[in-house]
């Protein structure tokens, strides 16, 4: 998706006129109102806010910061001491409002900015399918990234008993370069979401009508399943989990290795689409392949990578265990590229049919107990042979969990999971780095982060502290 930048150069032909005809603008400075006149203008500028997800100038948004900074604070990895040693400061949990590795607000406000001034002036199309998909699109955009931006440094509904009260995340829904904004409750950061997401839902296209890499009535649906279950409204999770189901299916078992190699998008709902000429390389984050072999930054340790059954298609289509300088890791090959072109470059997977069902199974499961049909979308087509597992009671809620985490691992899921639902983070004390459990250990200071920590919530920037001084800084930094 390539980044769109607009130009818009105005000739003018005076003739006969006077001073006090003439009114001046800025050299610099053109309105949205000019710009922004056909449904072609409006859709440019929706890929433009897209491809702010993906990559912000330095801030690589999806393309790669996010995809790693959320999981090298969770138990799913461990830094390899071989590697380059990126983003150590997240592992190692030092996250300081100076330098934090999440790098995501500017990406996630300039998205939400950009889909805000297409809002603005929607009223210069005429009311037809096209405005009003251009109109679920923006809304969609904006939700999302705000939706990021709260559950990174916010506390999560579903978290704790303040959560709701606590400090949320100003809702960029208004564009205005002197705006000072406080940041409001959770609780308020939410019911924007929603809104925003509901109305999205209304109006955007359904099914194939838009093309690879843009949100459709699907994609909306699937978010909302999301964002209800951050919010504990188990019926909503199940009312619109449906709504993405239908005419939707499972990445069949055959296909899953493929999906990963973007040779199919089975099962995928919303991605970011990545092209060469972007050069955004999203398995960089993980690893590089060298002369030596792969040289990862983390890598799966033993008791991760054994959670993966002989006879889980995941295992072959996320892992590759093999040397570097003589030594065997289980390397992380989800975001490893296309079977062509330039390495790691792959599409950025958003939203998934995996993840709404697993939503579902959990939000049934705390409704009455039940989830374990929606479960076994999911596990059928991992496991050959399969067989249902037939839980009830804990047990059901704890394989549930499980396939989450086996599902969605080094997906965008571990952290914010363990976030919302309370519960510690704890890593591995007694293996290292390599495949076979030796290695190098996590440090100590890094084993655990405890159920009720300020360090879930990251740190705001302090550079956007200084920019606007009604930002308060999250406790504990």
């Amino acid at each position: 998706m390539k980044k769109i930048i607009y130009l818009v150069a105005l000739s003018f032909v005076l003739n006969s006129c006077n001073d006090d005809d003439i009114t001046f603008t800025p050299y610099n400075s053109v309105s949205e109102g000019i710009v922004l006149r056909t449904a072609s203008d409006f859709e440019n500028m929706i890929t433009g806010a897209y491809s702010y997800m993906i990559k912000n100038g330095g801030a690589n948004g999806y393309g790669s910061e996010f995809v790693i900074d959320s999981e090298v604070m969770t138990d799913n990895l461990i830094l390899m001491v071989e590697g380059r040693n990126t983003n150590a400061n997240s592992f190692r949990l030092i996250n300081v409002p100076s330098s934090s590795s999440f790098d995501y607000y500017e990406s996630a406000y300039r998205a939400a900015e950009t889909a805000t001034r297409a809002l603005d002036q929607i009223n210069n199309l005429p009311k037809d399918a096209q405005r009003d998909n251009i109109e679920g699109q923006a809304l969609f955009i904006r939700a999302l990234n705000n939706f990021d931006l709260v559950r990174i440094y916010s506390k999560i509904p579903t978290q704790s008993s303040d959560a709701n009260s606590s400090l949320g995340m100003p809702y960029l829904d208004k564009v205005d370069p002197f705006a000072k904004p406080s940041r409001g409750t959770v609780a308020e950061s939410y019911a924007k979401i929603v809104t925003d997401l509901e109305r999205a839902k209304a109006l955007i296209a359904t099914a194939n009508q838009n093309t690879a890499g843009k949100a459709n009535r699907a994609a909306v649906c699937a978010l909302l399943s999301r964002v209800y279950l951050y919010m504990g409204d188990y019926a909503k999770v199940i009312e619109n989990g449906n709504l993405a189901l239908a005419g939707n299916a499972v990445c069949p078992r055959a296909s899953f290795v493929g999906l990963w190699d973007d040779v199919n998008s089975s099962g995928v709902l919303f991605k970011l689409r990545i092209d060469q000429v972007d050069g955004v390389t999203p398995g960089v984050v993980f690893s590089q392949t060298v002369t030596a072999g792969i040289r990862s930054e983390y890598v799966a340790q033993k008791n991760v990578a054994d959670l993966f059954s002989a006879t889980d298609i995941r295992k072959a289509a996320y892992f590759r265990t093999s040397a570097y300088n003589g030594n065997v890791y289980n390397h992380i090959i989800k975001y490893d590229g296309r079977l062509t072109g330039n390495p790691a470059i792959v599409d950025i997977k958003v939203i998934r049919i995996e993840e709404v069902l697993l939503n579902m199974a959990e939000a049934q499961y705390r409704i009455n107990g039940g989830g374990l049909a929606f479960l076994d979308q999911v596990r059928a087509q991992r496991y050959a042979p399969f067989v249902s597992g037939a839980e009830t009671g804990v047990a059901l809620f704890n394989a549930i969990m499980l396939e989450r985490r086996l599902e969605l691992a080094f997906e965008m899921d571990r952290f914010f999971t363990l976030k919302r639902l309370g519960l510690p983070m704890v890593r591995n004390a007694v293996e290292g780095d390599f495949a076979n459990g030796l290695g190098t250990k996590v440090e100590a200071s890094a084993l655990t982060i405890p159920a009720g920590s300020t360090k879930w919530q990251l740190p705001i920037p302090q550079s956007q502290i200084d920019l606007n001084k009604n930002l308060i800084q999250n406790p504990g930094y």
